[in-house]
């Protein structure tokens, strides 16, 4: 569903399906048992969160957390990307970024609250089962990371381009993407990563060859409309000429006429 289809349609109008659909792309837990009043509820709830939370804290979690976005993204896109952000470690993590995270992730969080308490209540608020999967994903993440990505450091930080002059977002590393998405998830977002990278840039070597052949039909078309342009020049010449020509042996012919007579 596109960011626009709840806001032009509205929540209300929507099928109980489609309301459960974007609630959990803002990061709810919901169940069709719960009823429409109930979901149009928690969903009006998340969007009013959304109003009172400050986007820089935001674009702090998605910095931290290494998520590809633009910096002009909107509050609902970013929560977006935070609800897939399943990270219970907040080093690095701003302090108004963990209190927006602990919001999003239904924690009573205030800036009163010190990075770790809220890290312990997100902590207490987490799924046994959810526990267990992570530690998991840490464990694999970890021996897969090592030997794909080895020890390299990580790039800084940057927002998707807003235009193609802008400089390429550098991506989370596969040991994160493992941790957050498993294996089969982290690997196929780092294929998709690399997929995309290798078809932007044919797209690009295509566009140059296209401009090339561009400017190269430019220039044959320049060249023919100069040589029409002569041509024509030259024709209009002649004419003249002839014209001049067939004017004085008219009036020379008068003239002797004239004479003879």
């Amino acid at each position: 569903m596109s960011d626009q289809a709840p806001k032009a349609v509205g929540i209300s109008e929507l099928p109980i399906d489609e309301l459960i659909t974007y609630g959990r792309e803002l990061g709810l837990d919901l169940d069709r048992r719960m009823g429409h009043g109930e979901l149009l509820r928690r969903v009006r709830e998340r969007q009013e969160l959304l109003v009172e939370l400050d986007r820089e804290a935001m674009l702090d979690i998605v910095i931290w957390a290494r998520r590809p976005v633009r910096q002009s993204a909107s509050k609902e896109v970013l929560a977006k990307e935070i609800a897939s952000i399943k990270r219970m470690n907040m080093q690095g993590l701003s302090h108004r970024g963990v209190v927006a995270l602990a919001r999003l992730r239904g924690i009573p969080a205030t800036p009163n609250h010190t990075i770790e308490e809220l890290e312990a209540m997100m902590r207490a608020n987490e799924s046994f089962w959810d526990k267990v999967q992570r530690r998991r994903r840490r464990v694999i993440a970890s021996l897969i990371g090592r030997m794909v990505d080895g020890n390299s450091e990580k790039d800084a930080y940057r927002f998707l381009p807003e235009d193609k002059t802008a400089a390429p977002v550098c991506p989370p590393s596969l040991r994160d993407q493992i941790v957050e998405e498993g294996v089969v998830g982290g690997i196929a977002r780092r294929l998709r990563g690399v997929a995309d990278d290798y078809v932007r840039e044919k797209l690009d070597e295509i566009e140059m060859r296209i401009d090339k052949k561009l400017d190269e039909i430019d220039r044959r078309l320049g060249e023919w409309r100069d040589r029409e342009i002569a041509n024509r020049l030259k024709i209009i010449k002649i004419t003249l000429v002839a014209s001049v020509l067939v004017a004085l042996l008219s009036l020379g012919y008068d003239l002797v006429r004239h004479l003879v007579s």
